[in-house]
């Protein structure tokens, strides 16, 4: 009988030979692909996270810009009838120059309202921005409001006293 028929005729293996359920287990191959997995999901959900808020924020931004940007635009007017329409020209430009950001469609320019202050006419411009859920692209992130509110108070002072 062979050297390698007793060893299998006992149960035991020889010198230097591992059985393949204990080669299985030393095994370490894969596991780098393993790690990157659960740490990848957590490091995309994070990155998409920040980007979603990101893209909210860079939104909020530039609606007040526009709303800036209608106020100087109002002061100009002589009449409130005019500083609106100037006011809402203003807006309309800025926020289209925002264009693969914001949308004109979803902007909401409210009437301004208008009251005689000490210091001269002052008026609070205000525009809504919808959303419509453009800057939640992920069903885990939770989703900014949907509607945006930017308000700002100019005055328009007599400069003849």
């Amino acid at each position: 009988m062979s050297r390698r028929m007793q060893w299998k005729l006992r149960g035991a293996r020889p010198k230097g030979r591992v059985s393949p359920r204990a080669r299985l287990l030393r095994d370490e191959r894969g596991s780098v692909a393993i790690e990157f997995a659960f740490i990848a999901a957590v490091f995309f959900a994070i990155l998409f996270g920040i980007m979603s808020y990101g893209f909210h924020f860079a939104a909020r931004i530039a609606l007040s810009y526009a709303v800036a940007e209608g106020g100087r635009a109002a002061v100009m007017g002589l009449g409130d009838d005019q500083r609106r329409d100037y006011a809402e020209a203003a807006i309309r430009e800025a926020v289209e120059s925002y264009s693969p950001l914001l949308r004109w469609e979803n902007v909401n320019v409210l009437d301004p309202v208008w009251r005689d202050t000490g210091a001269g006419r002052a008026g609070d411009i205000a525009i809504d921005y919808d959303t419509g859920g453009r800057f939640s692209f992920l069903p885990f992130v939770p989703a900014p409001p949907e509607t945006i509110r930017v308000s700002t108070t100019f005055v328009v002072a007599d400069p003849g006293g």
